[in-house]
Parts: structure tokens; sequence; C-alpha cells
């Protein structure tokens, strides 16, 4: 009988820690909202991953662009002023991600 609540307390405790962590890697990876629209999101992680994508693979560039928008939006609050500097710029200050 306490084997069963044992499972049971072990299978809750897994889903547990797996929302929790979805949860805030999601809000992780939209800190970017607090500046730039959706669009302006998602068309900087699709150059980001097409361009990325060549040298790290698929799944590398999507978790490096994913960190990168945040990084960058906080950098550059405004969308237009990324369009104004080069991609070692951008670099630069993605520089923490992996």
């Amino acid at each position: 009988m306490t084997k069963k609540y044992l499972v049971a307390g072990s299978l809750i405790l897994i889903v547990g820690i797996t929302i929790i962590n979805t949860i805030s890697c999601n809000s992780i990876a939209r800190a970017a909202a607090k500046y730039w629209t959706n669009r302006q999101i998602r068309e900087f992680v699709n150059k980001c991953e097409d361009k990325s994508s060549i040298l790290l693979g698929s799944e590398r560039a999507k978790k490096y662009c994913d960190c990168a928008v945040d990084v960058v939006a906080e950098k550059y609050q405004h969308y237009d002023d990324i369009k104004n500097i080069s991609v070692l710029e951008v670099l630069k200050v993605a520089n923490n991600c992996k």
C-alpha cells in the first residue's frame, strides 16, 4: 500500500517539476515582449536561426536565438535600433548565450 503512494508521489513530483520548468523557460524566453512586438520577436528569431543554424545546427541555433532575442531586446529596446547595428555587435551583446 505504501509503495502505491510512493509511486504516485514521485509521479506528481515529476509532473510538477516539468510544469515549473516549462513556465519559467517561457517567461525567460519572452522577456523581449516588454519592448518588441510578437512580430518583431519572430522576425529576429527567424533571421537568427537562419544564420546561426549553419554553424550551430538547428537545435542549438534555436536555443541560442531564444536567449539572444531577450538579451538584445534588453539592450536595444527599440527594434529599429538593431537594424542600424552590425551582426558582429549583435553577437557581442548575445555573447553569453549558448
